[in-house]
């Protein structure tokens, strides 16, 4: 017969004792109070207190009813039986559950543990009958799980050794936080103390000794508050380290998540409304006294900011100082004394402002321009086509963007009007492969296409600008009564050198085709020609034309 470890035999007798009597009672339920209860089950008569079922330190439900006469103390005490029986077994299966006419039946592999009856569920929480269920399962899967663990050395030591490591680590980290905190208080005069005698906000340079005493109170109460964080980060570590203990890390884990949200919700609650209100004064003072100083620079030339002029810069300032004012209004009216607004109307009121003011010309006008340079969609440099204007972007202000013409003319837009305006950039197409420059010629029927095509070609092959990979291409756009219209497309590399590729591309089209004999010429009939216009089998490879691999 295999014998049992001493700590093991030990932990039998001690449960043992506590079990026994317990075991006894719910063998052996009253018959009188059996016979005044509902079978299936029910909630417990008033001043039954309710029962938590605990298995290696760890909650796995907590029973509110009764059941053929047990009450909640004796139902945990009888599953808490049948539990250390599996135990002890050495070997379990999965937990599981099954509905039967009193309840939820929770198993363990095919042993029936205890039943949860509609008494047990938390109504008042929200619970129902299968997420206590799912809940029952997962705690005691977790439960078993630790007990498993629990019995392995490799465990206990490993759980020694994090401990050890974290408990060197913090004591490292607080002996930095206090040699920090000693230098600092002894070096902040010298380190703070000028840079406060150089701030100068509103006058106030005073009290400069005041301000270094409150200074070091914060870097102390800092010191010492990291320090009781990390010792009790350090505590919830070590406790998760083993099994027994580590409920208690959860417990720990979830007091600090909550705390802190309790924490910060306690926080943004108690602040009082005239000092947010104040606060948003002082802030919105100081912008814009400091967007005048900055519009000020800006006009008389000391500063230059793209796309902001000196004749612009106090128009602008005005602007801004009253969209300032506006929001701050609306974000300090809910929090003064006697207002029954809230921050989402205040918002509201904000939005219908600026929509308002939008619609003045002036000031649609900068929204287009802001709605331009931040969609990105116009850069300073850019090759484009606006409407029927074509040329390189000049300037993209607030109000209007300028544009030169391949012809040198400066054509200035309204950003409104390029808002509400197709607008093609070449620029950027160029970024993603070069843009297709096209041109077309009508030729007769009597030309053999495939030598138009390749005419085409190699007339594109003699211009420079015009990429030869990707290769260019000739499509037949239509087939009309009296010629055939060809589309020449290359992509070119310069959108900016359009006009002049292309001028130099029908150059060499016209000496192509002078070379080969071809006329372009798009020939129109008032009758029927003498003879047919085709061409004629033999001549279809004419000169450059190649015939395909294939083809005969």
């Amino acid at each position: 017969m295999k014998r049992l470890p001493m700590k093991r035999l030990l932990l039998l007798i001690i449960l043992s004792a506590f079990l026994w009597p317990s075991t006894a009672v719910a063998a052996d339920p009253p018959a009188t109070k059996g016979a005044q209860i509902a079978e299936k089950g029910g909630p417990a008569p008033a001043g039954v207190p309710p029962a938590t079922l605990k298995i290696q330190n760890r909650p796995i439900v907590t029973l509110r009813g009764t059941l053929l006469g047990y009450a909640p103390k004796q139902r945990v005490e009888a599953a808490e039986t049948r539990i250390n029986a599996v135990i002890e077994r050495g070997a379990w299966g999965t937990v599981t559950t099954r509905t039967i006419s009193e309840g939820l039946l929770i198993q363990i592999g095919d042993q029936g543990i205890f039943v949860m009856t509609p008494g047990d569920v938390n109504t008042l929480a929200g619970e129902t009958p299968e997420e206590a269920g799912t809940r029952i399962v997962r705690n005691l899967t977790t439960a078993l799980g630790e007990i498993e663990e629990s019995r392995k050395a490799e465990t206990f030591l490993r759980g020694i050794g994090y401990t050890v490591a974290a408990t060197l680590v913090l004591f490292l980290i607080l002996a930095v936080i206090r040699r920090s905190h000693r230098w600092l208080v002894t070096h902040l005069a010298g380190v703070v103390g000028p840079k406060l005698k150089a701030l100068a906000i509103g006058g106030f340079t005073h009290h400069i000794e005041g301000i270094l005493l409150f200074l070091r109170g914060l870097v102390g109460l800092a010191s010492w508050t990291l320090s009781f964080f990390l010792l009790y980060l350090w505590l919830d570590f070590s406790f998760m380290q083993f099994p027994y203990t580590r409920p208690w890390g959860e417990q720990l884990h979830d007091f600090l998540t909550s705390g802190i949200k309790a924490i910060a919700l306690t926080v943004v609650n108690f602040i009082p409304g005239l000092v947010i209100v104040a606060a948003i004064f002082v802030i919105t003072r100081f912008l814009t006294r400091s967007g005048r100083l900055f519009f000020d620079a800006v006009e008389s030339g000391r500063v230059i900011v793209p796309g902001l002029y000196a004749e612009t810069a106090q128009p602008t300032r005005r602007i801004v100082t009253v969209i300032l004012w506006l929001f701050a209004l609306v974000m300090m009216y809910p929090y003064l004394p006697g207002s029954d607004s809230d921050a989402f109307k205040g918002v509201s009121v904000f939005v219908g402002l600026l929509l308002s003011i939008g619609s003045a010309g002036t000031v649609n006008q900068a929204v287009s321009g802001l709605m331009l340079m931040y969609s990105r969609s116009l850069r300073v440099g850019d090759y484009v086509q606006i409407g029927e204007t074509e040329g390189t972007v000049v300037t993209l202000g607030m109000f209007s963007t300028r544009i030169r013409t391949p012809r040198g003319e400066i054509v200035s837009l309204p950003n409104a009007v390029i808002v509400g305006t197709t607008t093609k950039n070449y620029s950027r197409e160029a970024e993603t492969g070069g843009v297709i420059l096209t041109t077309t010629v009508t030729i007769g029927y009597n030309a053999p296409w495939r030598q138009v095509h390749a005419m085409l070609i190699e007339a594109a092959g003699r211009t420079p600008g015009l990429l030869k990979d990707p290769s260019p291409f000739v499509r037949q756009r239509s087939l009309s009564d009296f010629y055939v219209e060809y589309m020449l497309g290359a992509r070119i590399a310069e959108p900016h050198k359009r006009i002049a590729v292309l001028d130099i591309l029908h150059r060499n089209i016209q000496d192509v085709f002078n070379e080969y004999g071809v006329q372009i010429l798009s020939p129109h009939y008032e009758a029927d020609p003498a003879e047919k216009v085709w061409v004629p089998k033999e001549k279809w490879y004419e000169a450059p034309a190649k015939k395909e691999e294939g083809n005969k």
